[in-house]
């Protein structure tokens, strides 16, 4: 402004000096209709000037006027935020001490002149529920949707959280699923959906969303492998009683072939079928497994059998045991040499047995085998084995 002020002053000092010091003031005629002006043309230039400062002049004294209006709705808009802000603030305090009620009135107080209010509605929502109001939560949430269209994941996640935490499963699971189809594996919605499935028995989508999280890197191995054997055992439990063994049979053939003989899976349901008397089943699927890998679970479900002839399955575990001598396996064919009539067998391979790993329960058939024949001292001493090792 004060340049312009300057080239002014110049300009109008050049009008007026200029032509006076040449000789040549120059004349303008200005006609309209019965009206015309004469003048020189240093001071047509002088009054074209001071139109023009007299413009600005106006539109400065405008500006002005309406910047005052403009500032006092300013002043208010910016009133009715810093209170909006302000209850905002105060209702998520009162959320986080647990003070619902406070909470509740206060987040909805500071929706009011807050352009960004999808916060307090959610937490609005979260109150609602913890005081028993349901009703107010999914109004409070459908306002959310409608405050922020784009937010729909948020709420979404919102309620169907809301909903597991309140026990409503079924809404949960369906909220989840639709999720899912509009967002994708998002994941927070991956972590809601863990907990969702599981609450609800969604084995098999609890076992594809454990192999997301673990594949974003959201779910540490150890977790993943505990929450798999748990998913494995619901499956079979619902499988089990639904449809029994020949739907647990079914299961397992379905399964990825790089799963279906880790001892975690196959041994639980070997456990099942032997629960449902298929004892021949379980037995050819322990051997399947044991074919693989000789591992001490399955060897532990395989003592639970029980067979009209164990020879078959007696002569294919002593081919094992000379290949590898592992005190569980001669341990499993102690207890099935007993189970089979043959006590000395059983003996034999028990002896093997605590002389590779001492463990109390051989030691206690060992001496429940010495009794039978008379051997007090040997039964003595064999029991007192069993006690030291006993936790």
């Amino acid at each position: 402004m004060i340049r312009l002020a300057i080239i002014v002053v110049i300009l109008v000092a050049g009008l007026v000096i200029g032509p006076d010091i040449t000789g040549q003031q120059g004349y303008v005629l200005l006609a309209a209709g019965n009206y015309t002006i004469e003048t020189t043309v240093t001071v047509f230039l002088v009054g074209v000037v001071l139109f023009y400062v007299l413009l600005l002049f106006i539109e400065w004294l405008l500006g002005r006027i309406f910047g005052v209006s403009h500032r006092t709705r300013n002043w208010f808009v910016g009133r009715r935020r810093r209170k909006a802000l302000n209850y905002t603030q105060s209702g998520m305090q009162a959320l986080v001490a647990e003070d619902y009620a406070t909470a509740e009135k206060m987040l909805l107080k500071g929706t009011k002149g807050n352009d960004q209010a999808l916060l307090n509605y959610l937490n609005a929502a979260t109150a609602a529920q913890a005081l028993g109001h349901e009703e107010k939560r999914d109004d409070y949430l459908r306002q959310a949707h409608e405050q922020s269209p784009g937010a729909g994941l948020a709420v979404g996640l919102t309620q169907a959280r809301l909903q597991y935490q309140q026990g409503q499963l079924e809404q949960a699971l369906s909220g989840v699923r639709q999720l899912e189809k509009e967002y994708g594996s998002q994941p927070a919605l991956l972590k809601l959906q863990k907990d969702v499935y599981f609450a609800t028995g969604e084995w098999s989508s609890l076992l594809g969303t454990l192999e997301a999280l673990a594949g974003k890197g959201l779910l540490e191995a150890d977790e993943q492998q505990l929450l798999k054997q748990q998913a494995y055992a619901g499956w079979f439990d619902s499988t089990a009683n639904a449809d029994g063994s020949e739907g647990l049979i079914a299961l397992w053939q379905g399964l990825p072939r790089k799963e279906k003989y880790q001892a975690e899976i196959l041994a639980p349901l070997c456990e099942r079928l032997i629960g449902l008397k298929a004892h021949k089943e379980a037995q050819q699927l322990l051997l399947e497994g044991l074919n693989k890998k000789t591992d001490p679970r399955l060897l532990a479900c395989m003592t639970r059998l029980q067979l009209s002839d164990y020879h078959p399955l007696l002569t294919i575990l002593e081919k094992q045991a000379k290949k590898e001598s592992l005190p569980e396996l001669h341990s499993t064919l102690g207890q099935l040499y007993l189970k089979d009539d043959k006590p000395e067998e059983a003996e034999t391979h028990l002896q093997q047995a605590v002389a590779l790993k001492p463990y109390a329960g051989d030691y206690v058939l060992l001496a429940a085998l010495a009794e039978k024949r008379k051997d007090l001292a040997k039964a003595n001493d064999y029991y007192r084995h069993s006690l030291a090792l006993a936790p």
